[in-house]
């Protein structure tokens, strides 16, 4: 991008930009209001995809997110506009997490706090998301019972609204190997709900 094309982003309200537009003006050094606005769109979702990540210790969720932004800003210039910004931070956050799990053993200590999980709740009618909130401890436990690589799937599709695609280029595995964790994944779900009812 060049200086013109920069300048004429900033003239730009950033709400209207998109994530890789705003991406390429921080790799650029115009950093504090693009990056706001990459905060602002993506710091919940991302935050949530951590803390299922974290099997709801959110202590360090808040850690690993707030670890995951530093490295964005620090590694601004490996960002490609082809590549699609979210995957991009998402796997930045992906890999802080695998770097914190393999440098120490952990320890569980706290659950994740409902207030901190936000529900996809555009997509689910009344009924059906307060059959859902009802129903979220169970949900819950079920979904800390996946093995790690499942329930990471499961976190980034329904919880940070990827396409299968975009998680596969997050996780760095093939589109198959994705669908078949999700239905591995929902077979054991489904198989844990039934034995809680």
């Amino acid at each position: 991008m060049g200086r013109r094309s920069i300048l004429r982003c900033m003239s730009e309200d950033l709400t209207r930009l998109p994530d890789e537009d705003l991406m390429v003006l921080v790799a650029n050094g115009v950093i504090e209001r693009p990056a706001t606005e990459l905060f602002r769109r993506h710091n919940r979702a991302l935050f949530n995809f951590v803390a299922w990540l974290c099997q709801g210790n959110t202590a360090e969720a808040e850690d690993l997110t707030q670890k995951a932004w530093v490295k964005l800003m620090t590694r601004c210039a490996d960002y490609s506009p082809q590549a699609a910004f979210r995957t991009f931070l998402f796997q930045i956050a992906r890999n802080t997490w695998l770097d914190a799990r393999k440098s120490a053993f952990e320890q569980y200590k706290e659950a994740i706090d409902d207030t901190h999980l936000q529900l996809p709740s555009e997509d689910l009618s009344p009924d059906a998301e307060l059959h859902l909130r009802q129903n979220l401890q169970s949900v819950h436990k079920a979904l800390m019972g996946l093995p790690a690589a499942q329930r990471e799937v499961v976190a980034l599709r329904f919880f940070s609204d990827m396409s299968l695609e975009e998680i596969a280029h997050t996780v760095g595995e093939g589109f198959e190997t994705v669908k078949s964790r999700l239905r591995y994944a929902f077979a054991r779900l489904r198989r844990d709900l039934e034995a809680q009812a």
